[in-house]
């Protein structure tokens, strides 16, 4: 099997190791970082090479009038970011989605008074959001549209009697936090591998998690949506 994440600056990937060990050192995944969207290639031409591919930020939104089928969870957010490479049959689903609920389901079973800030305005801060309604969680969105100080936002204005505090980070890679908090904070941090966070935050809130289990149960759902395609 022929796999792929097209992505831009995406040098830090470890997906195609994350791959090899889920599916199987047989497998050929390639990173194809691009820098303009205007020279994405189309489906068409990446089915030539490839059973399916990985899409990351920015361009989850990019292929979606190129698919021939679109999951429900695709249909709900407008982005895919993971593709079935079929001849003339592209089919698109959305295992970020499956992914963080699996996780927001465990947190709102852990934590029953739960309250969770988002950070960002982009593809995974909307998936956070839907999530978060169809779970009943209670939510505050916050991003650098509205909140043009957000990298020196203080978490404290946002506890709350008797609630746990949670903060999700959807923001890219070229957002730091470096704002105040009070140490009782859950800081969800969807990158992965991300320095300037590792050495800072597990010093500032109450835990502190990075995207890695993220990125391997997304993994492990694209894995097994490849291999129900590509039996």
């Amino acid at each position: 099997m022929r796999l792929a994440l097209i992505g831009k600056s995406i040098s830090h990937s470890t997906s195609p190791h994350l791959y090899k060990r889920i599916i199987g050192p047989q497998i050929h995944y390639d990173l194809i970082d691009i820098q303009k969207e205007s020279d994405l290639p189309p489906l068409s031409e990446l089915a030539k090479n490839y059973h399916g591919i990985n899409l990351t930020s920015p361009y989850k939104k990019f292929y979606l009038d190129q698919l021939n089928h679109q999951s429900e969870e695709v249909l709900k957010l407008g982005a895919t970011n993971t593709i079935s490479l079929k001849p003339n049959d592209f089919l698109g689903v959305n295992t970020d989605y499956l992914a963080t609920e699996t996780i927001l389901r465990r947190f709102r079973e852990d934590y029953p008074s739960l309250f969770i800030l988002i950070l960002g305005s982009g593809v995974m801060a909307n998936l956070t959001k839907l999530l978060c309604e169809n779970l009943s969680l209670r939510f505050l969105v916050v991003s650098r549209k509205t909140s043009p100080d957000l990298a020196q936002l203080n978490l404290k204005k946002f506890h709350q009697v008797g609630n746990q505090l949670l903060v999700i980070n959807a923001c890219s890679r070229d957002f730091i936090f470096e704002g105040e908090a009070s140490g009782d904070e859950f800081f969800w941090d969807y990158n992965y591998k991300f320095l300037p966070h590792q050495n800072t935050l597990p010093f500032k809130v109450k835990s502190y998690w990075d995207g890695q289990e993220m990125l391997y149960l997304q993994a492990y759902h694209a894995a097994n949506f490849w291999r129900e395609h590509w039996p």
